[in-house]
């Protein structure tokens, strides 16, 4: 059996393998390194951070003006100097990806659906259109004109985006549940054709294919009680949560019963959350020493932190107090 790779030769292979997109990329670090620290950032210290991902400057410095036109960030110049703090919106935005990204799909489910019914003949209004997108992304699938329907949605994120949107009142929140002596072909088979869940799968099944040897890399470290050194854990995690999410965000979130048997996604988040407490400890230790060389003080990392993939056990917290 081969040996596992080392962890630079696997952050080596990884990015010699795909093209990373520059704005895609820094939006994953400000998710995932910037945010919980405060969200506050001065440019240089993400061009130092970027850099061994392959951005250049000018990549780091375009894709930060284009999250600043788009509203996720606010800019401060001081002298030659620019600052950026995540903007209100940033900061939501980044939330609402948190609890998908890093939490695991509920198990339970009562048999209920969530069905949003709009009025006939409207469907086309700029809102509309808007709000069938950030619901597609939620997870809804259209049943038909003007109805959206979801097993299981974040039912907090439905109606913050309703109130955002103005269409509260021009929407009605139904729940339905199968009749059984009236069942035809099973829900797990309607669902099958309602969601992509074919394509999904082929795509959590290469996530796992490509991360399964990075944790191999890293039990191997650990079986030689030798540390991980915090510039490549930077690396990997941040190459490991732009993959997952490219991934999870597309995923309905389906509670298991309307799944495939042996459902990859299962599998990619246990790795993913292995994978995290393996790292993030000398991740965050890069990150802060980064952000300290150019502000002197970050604030201590956010509660909602160690939150991540079911919670990281204390033993793996970084060596600062735990707020």
């Amino acid at each position: 059996m081969p040996h596992p790779p080392s962890l630079s030769d696997w952050i080596a292979q990884a990015l010699a393998s795909e093209r990373l997109n520059a704005q895609s990329l820094i939006a994953t670090l400000l998710g995932d390194s910037i945010a919980p620290f405060g969200g506050h950032f001065w440019l240089k210290s993400l061009i130092r951070l970027a850099e061994p991902l392959g951005l250049n400057e000018r990549l780091v410095r375009t894709s930060v003006f284009r999250l600043t036109q788009d509203g996720w960030l606010r800019a401060n110049r001081q002298g030659r100097r620019s600052e950026y703090q995540l903007t209100p919106e940033g900061f939501s935005r980044f939330e609402q990806a948190h609890s998908r990204i890093y939490s695991a799909t509920p198990e339970d489910w009562d048999g209920q659906w969530t069905l949003l019914v709009m009025q006939a003949g409207s469907e086309a209004a700029p809102a509309r259109l808007q709000m069938r997108r950030e619901l597609a992304w939620e997870g809804f699938t259209a049943l038909g004109p003007g109805v959206l329907a979801h097993p299981a949605p974040r039912r907090d994120a439905v109606a913050g985006i309703l109130h955002r949107l103005g269409l509260r009142d021009q929407v009605f929140v139904l729940t339905a549940q199968e009749i059984a002596p009236l069942r035809g072909r099973s829900l797990r088979e309607f669902a099958s054709q309602a969601w992509p869940l074919e394509q999904l799968a082929r795509d959590y099944q290469a996530f796992v294919l490509r991360f399964a040897p990075l944790l191999a890399g890293l039990d191997r470290l650990r079986s030689r009680e030798q540390a991980v050194p915090a510039g490549p854990a930077l690396l990997a995690r941040t190459l490991l949560i732009h993959a997952f999410r490219r991934v999870q965000l597309r995923d309905p979130q389906l509670p298991p019963a309307l799944l495939p048997k042996a459902w990859p996604g299962a599998q990619a988040y246990a790795l993913s959350a292995a994978l995290y407490r393996g790292l993030h400890p000398a991740a965050n230790a890069h990150v802060l020493a980064l952000l300290e060389a150019e502000s002197g003080f970050v604030p201590p990392l956010t509660p909602y932190f160690f939150q991540r993939f079911g919670g990281l056990l204390d033993a793996a917290c970084p060596p600062w107090e735990k707020p």
